[in-house]
């Protein structure tokens, strides 16, 4: 049922896990939380480090034949959580970096304390090439700790956002669990998502996250952030 958009699944590419046993274990654990889709978000920074695409196109494939072999309803797409450079434009419009679901939408990451100036530019930058941004994790950057500016990104340049799951799943402390309901009642969050990278400290929990949306926000708003506006944009 959920679609999963940020999950660092794929083995020996990035900091998510190193074998495909601990893939594999990773895919069971997804269907036990619900989900039926993953995008493969892989840590890509364009123009610092050559993305491995033939190693991460292969065991994409191995994953997807190992849930089809085991009759586990998931579907896996390719993507990129893409860290944003200078080079991120054009290497995207290139095809040397994924993106969601060979769609015309990637998900960029920013270092924390990137000023909003930094964030704008990428939006305004990969929108000319025509794509659409997913920043990915918009809780951890200080710059968007303003709703206006949140705002800003949203209505000016297209920007959809999405939030980790574990940032609804625990504590943040006053400021940061009043910021997070503010971005939610005002319909700021498009998407939740796991960020999953293994099955212990950083698991999916697209379930619990459904759950807490659920009783907090109502079904409506539980559907939406995990898993209708997803196949909306991604088309799936």
């Amino acid at each position: 049922m959920f679609v999963d958009i940020h999950h660092h699944l794929i083995h020996g590419v990035d900091d998510g896990p190193q074998d495909f046993e601990h893939t594999q274990r990773m895919l069971i654990h997804a269907a036990e939380q619900g989900v039926s889709q993953i995008v493969a978000t892989s840590h890509a920074t364009p123009g610092r480090e050559a993305f491995p695409a033939e190693r991460y196109l292969r065991h994409l494939a191995q994953a997807q034949e190992w849930c089809d072999a085991q009759g586990l309803n998931l579907c896996i797409h390719s993507g990129c959580e893409v860290l944003y450079t200078d080079e991120s434009p054009r290497l995207l419009s290139e095809g040397q970096v994924p993106t969601l679901a060979e769609t015309w939408v990637t998900l960029v990451e920013f270092f924390p304390t990137d000023p909003f100036e930094r964030l704008c530019q990428a939006a305004r930058l990969l929108g000319n090439e025509g794509f659409t941004v997913v920043m990915a994790h918009v809780e951890r950057y200080r710059a968007l700790q303003s709703l206006r500016r949140v705002e800003e990104l949203r209505e000016e340049y297209g920007v959809k956002m999405q939030m980790n799951c574990n940032t609804l799943l625990s504590r943040k402390g006053f400021l940061m669990d009043r910021w997070t309901r503010k971005m939610i009642e005002n319909g700021y969050i498009d998407f939740v998502a796991s960020d999953a990278h293994n099955t212990s400290s950083r698991p999916c929990s697209m379930q619990l996250c459904y759950e807490e949306l659920f009783a907090k926000y109502g079904e409506e708003t539980a559907n939406a952030l995990c898993f209708e506006n997803q196949i909306k944009l991604l088309q799936l």
